[in-house]
């Protein structure tokens, strides 16, 4: 029986009793099947998705082309726009006008504080 001098996962190098793999993280990933290809939510062009995140899109850094990198690029800034026009929303208080901060997800908020969401309620109550 030959052994391995390195992880066959990772290329670490083998220690002590290690035969085949350095750890059993190592060990799992070489049992688990390879996930399948999934289409680029924006180019179309399939990817492997690795990591535990669920990425829709390839790769910026070393699977996307440039038209994916174009897009990717795009969509950032259409979001970053969004959290720009939904961070300079006004407090719908009576008399307030604060400006309300935005927290990046969600519906964003209407009123600056509790005090102001009690007043209004009360307000639209008693009318």
């Amino acid at each position: 029986m030959s052994y391995e001098s390195h992880c066959l996962h990772c290329g670490e190098p083998l220690t002590g009793r290690q035969v085949r793999t350095c750890s059993p993280r190592c060990r799992k990933a070489i049992q688990r099947p390879p996930r399948p290809l999934q289409p680029c939510k924006l180019c179309g062009e399939p990817f492997q998705p690795v990591g535990p995140g669920r990425r829709s899109v390839c790769d910026y850094e070393t699977e996307a082309d440039d038209r994916c990198r174009d897009l990717q690029d795009d969509a950032e800034d259409a979001q970053a726009a969004r959290t720009a026009a939904l961070s300079a929303a006004e407090c719908q208080g009576p008399n307030c006008g604060a400006p309300v901060p935005y927290k990046g997800r969600g519906r964003p908020q209407r009123f600056c504080s509790a005090r102001c969401r009690t007043r209004c309620y009360r307000l639209t109550r008693l009318k």
